[in-house]
């Protein structure tokens, strides 16, 4: 019997740590500056690309055109959502290197490639999300030992989301492997830049939720455990004419 239950552990753990290994959602990134004047043959060359040889599940791809920030008029790659074991059997060969060199032909200069992990925790998406088109990424450097204390104050945020219907997406993805920032990126799915216009209620509707005096406390609580200095936004365009076919 000691043997048996010992074994049915032994298999329950292998179970959960399998799980544990492959129950994630992750993207991985690329960006690229294209050349002067040649960014209507780059985006040509990338869409071609993507609707043929990214149109299968998990390596389906993305692309976002980066409009504001430090890497203003860059493209970003996103692919998947897929595992590291999955990435072993992402498109290859002859004809699909080929093909994606043509492409390469029009890049002056490629930025960092970047394996994004969503957050399970902090995700709320409202309805008819999956047609909003603009973004803004908030990429934020994660003081030592304070990750738990931003993912809890990255909960609250969520949770006004959420309760008050507003009308916007939120989430968070962390940066798979980081030793230095920015560590996260939170991002803020839009209907269109015209939600920024709206009346600003954020406070009220922070406190109404999480009680009186709470959004003092959660401004206190985020500049102990974040590097503002290194806090930068993205406004970003979702750019489904050059993504694969969904």
């Amino acid at each position: 019997m000691k043997n048996l239950l010992f074994t049915l552990m032994l298999l329950t753990w292998a179970s959960f740590s399998l799980q544990a290994q492959t129950d994630y959602k992750q993207w991985e990134t690329h960006r690229f500056f294209a050349k002067r004047g040649h960014e209507a043959d780059f985006e040509k060359g990338l869409a071609e690309h993507n609707k043929k040889f990214h149109n299968a599940a998990p390596y389906k791809t993305n692309i976002f055109e980066i409009n504001t920030g430090p890497n203003s008029g860059a493209y970003e790659l996103a692919m998947g959502p897929m595992t590291f074991t999955q990435m072993e059997g992402r498109p290859a060969g002859k004809e699909h290197d080929t093909d994606w060199a043509k492409v390469m032909e029009h890049v002056e200069s490629t930025g960092e490639s970047v394996y994004w992990r969503a957050d399970k925790d902090i995700y709320y998406a409202p309805a008819g999300a999956e047609s909003f088109s603009a973004l803004r990424w908030r990429y934020t450097t994660i003081r030592p030992d304070q990750r738990d204390r931003f993912e809890g104050l990255m909960a609250q945020v969520e949770k006004v989301f959420e309760t008050k219907k507003l009308g916007a997406g939120f989430m968070a993805y962390w940066k798979y492997g980081a030793s230095q920032g920015p560590h996260v990126c939170t991002e803020l799915s839009m209907p269109g830049m015209k939600y920024l216009d709206r009346e600003d209620t954020w406070i009220k509707d922070f406190e109404e939720v999480h009680g009186e005096g709470s959004y003092d406390r959660y401004i206190e609580d985020l500049n102990m455990c974040v590097d503002r200095t290194k806090t930068y936004d993205e406004f970003v365009k979702f750019r489904a004419d050059l993504s694969s076919d969904y």
